[in-house]
């Protein structure tokens, strides 16, 4: 499927009563968009979207872009994704994968911008307060999406090799026609994400998550009076677009400016690092540090089946040896391994292996069917990256921040060397995001020539890091990566 800008809306059967579909895909949109509530139906819509299996509830989070971090161990053959572990992007299984995450993420861009499209011609009565907040989601989601594909689909190291600025990235779809979209080079690209950036945080602004005294009393009486803005969290919300800003600039080798707006997250924003009163075996993905959670409907029934290694015959199941695990997490290291709740809690030991249970779905869980997809300590680690060039001690006790809310005792001490330091970072990252789908992008942004765990002596480069276009983006697009 060229990316064209299209209307392929029938991804879900819930999402049936967004819109109606006629044969040639295009969509009668007049009923949906007639009033306020439409467009909060479409917004939905595009959440519950992003939540099927071929984006955040399986492939973009835990399954296929963590299997391309190898923090799991080795699949075997019969397994569903182990040519993707293996970086076999020519393997006829691995192809309708990766075409699935391509087309499902851009089916969600398009009903991004036909909800765009339809906002800026809406001339019925609705309250300025509503509609800032409705187009700032979708101009975040808009970058949200864009920006997740060009960290998969793009090249890697980009803030190391300023010569790939006029090179052709991912396409960067902004309206809703039926046409092929050319292809911008990687600065322009970013640069169209920033823009988009800045004028969701200027909406949001109206987002109640974020403070403003000068507000009036009831401010949001009228707007909220069916709870659609009740929890932000599950949202994109101010914080976490500009959460989303600080990773685009950091991909971009912006650290600088990056780190002062995480350092703005961290200050002002609801969020918390994990308490020592929170009960993880519950809240296992640390309910408080969500800055953009999603509600994936029915997540037992697509991520438990890989969480259970008890039986050969799972071939699927997402397991980390124990020697690995042990390794990672330094568990012969007095006051870390041990007593870290990312190891004694949100690792099970079952007949196979290591099983990463972040993610199981349980009764008595408060944390079920959510699926963080930005969480308060990369800001952390995105500061404490910045500082460890300028204020090492700085830089250090960022990093013991996170550290100390896992319930690690031994913290690293302020007379660490930088290249100590940089290797604490990395360790933080393989500790942090498993199932999260965050490490294997960490390692593409730095242009690790080695990724850890992985066995074989080729060098990690962009025949590692770069997913392949789908081969009809080749043939009918013209597309050049």
């Amino acid at each position: 499927m060229t990316v064209l800008i299209i209307s392929c809306l029938g991804l879900l059967q819930s999402c049936e009563k967004w819109f109606d579909v006629t044969a040639s895909d295009q969509i009668h949109a007049e009923h949906q968009f007639a009033s306020a509530d439409g467009f909060h139906d479409a917004l939905m819509g595009i959440y519950i979207g992003m939540g099927g299996a071929e984006l955040y509830a399986q492939d973009m989070t835990y399954n296929l872009v963590d299997l391309l971090s190898q923090q799991y161990g080795g699949l075997q053959n019969l397994a569903r994704y182990f040519n993707i572990q293996q970086f076999n992007y020519e393997h006829v299984r691995s192809q309708t994968q990766i075409q699935n995450v391509w087309n499902t993420a851009y089916q969600m861009i398009a009903n991004v911008n036909n909800a765009l499209y339809h906002l800026e011609q809406a001339d019925f009565p609705w309250n300025p307060v509503d509609k800032n907040l409705v187009k700032g989601e979708l101009l975040g989601l808009r970058v949200f999406l864009h920006f997740d594909l060009l960290r998969l689909f793009g090249r890697s190291g980009l803030m190391h090799r300023p010569e790939l600025a006029d090179h052709p990235a991912i396409p960067y779809v902004t309206s809703f026609k039926n046409d092929i979209i050319p292809q911008r080079g990687y600065a322009e690209t970013l640069q169209l994400m920033l823009q988009d950036l800045d004028g969701a945080i200027e909406l949001l602004k109206d987002d109640p998550i974020y403070p403003n005294p000068e507000r009036p009393e009831g401010y949001y009486n009228e707007v909220n009076r069916d709870g659609f803005y009740n929890d932000r969290t599950l949202r994109l919300n101010y914080f976490a677009v500009k959460s989303l800003k600080a990773r685009v600039l950091s991909w971009d080798g912006r650290i600088s400016s990056a780190a002062a707006i995480a350092e703005e997250v961290i200050t002002s924003s609801p969020a918390m690092l994990l308490r020592s009163t929170t009960d993880v075996t519950v809240n296992q993905t640390m309910t408080e540090e969500h800055l953009f959670a999603l509600y994936i409907d029915r997540f037992a029934d697509i991520v438990n089946p890989y969480l259970s290694a008890s039986n050969a015959a799972d071939y699927n199941t997402l397991k980390i040896p124990n020697a690995l695990a042990e390794s990672v997490y330094e568990t012969a290291v007095p006051g870390i391994g041990a007593v870290d709740v990312r190891y004694n809690t949100l690792l099970q030991s079952q007949a196979l292996g290591m099983v990463p249970v972040k993610l199981m779905q349980a009764n008595g869980h408060v944390d079920n069917n959510l699926m963080p997809l930005i969480k308060l300590p990369e800001m952390y680690y995105i500061a404490a990256e910045y500082y460890a060039s300028s204020d090492l001690p700085k830089a250090i006790g960022l990093l013991n921040e996170v550290r100390a809310s896992r319930r690690i005792t031994t913290l690293l001490p302020n007379d660490l060397s930088r290249q100590a330091f940089d290797e604490e970072l990395l360790k933080e990252y393989r500790k942090e995001y498993v199932s999260e789908g965050q490490l294997f992008f960490y390692y593409k942004r730095l242009g690790l020539t080695h990724i850890p765990n992985y066995s074989s002596e080729i060098i990690a480069d962009d025949n590692i890091y770069m997913l392949p276009y789908p081969a009809n983006e080749i043939e009918f697009g013209n597309r050049i990566q």
